[in-house]
């Protein structure tokens, strides 16, 4: 195994993240993570495609083994590379209801009830 740097080969152990075994290079100081800690693209695949069938990204992270936040990025990656946001057409508005203001410590409601705000079509 090389540095991913500088191409040292003078590596030493340097704790353990998500199961997988880190290094840190004694020429440059550099910290990574072993090459065989490495997701593939399936793997990818296979969290997006849990997703899309309903389950968390908690449930996906404990099932492949990665971080929570790493199987959201993967989708967060697909969606912007394969999913087209859709255009709002036609007025937009807005219903607010139930509107409540907690004054500091004390329990004393203040609202009204339903609010529309409409914005003009240009």
């Amino acid at each position: 195994m090389k540095c991913k740097r500088c191409g040292s080969q003078k590596l030493v152990k340097n704790g353990k993240r998500e199961w997988r075994q880190c290094f840190i290079c004694k020429d440059c100081k550099h910290q990574f993570i072993s090459e065989f800690g490495r997701h593939t693209k399936q793997e990818e695949q296979l969290a997006v495609l849990l997703y899309c069938l309903g389950l968390s990204f908690t449930a996906i992270s404990n099932i492949l083994c990665f971080h929570t936040s790493t199987v959201m990025r993967w989708v967060k990656r697909y969606t912007r590379t394969n999913c087209r946001k859709s255009e709002p057409k036609g007025k937009i508005v807005v219903e607010l209801d139930e509107m409540w203001n907690f004054i500091h410590s004390k329990k004393l409601n203040v609202g009204f009830g339903k609010f529309f705000a409409e914005l003009p079509v240009t």
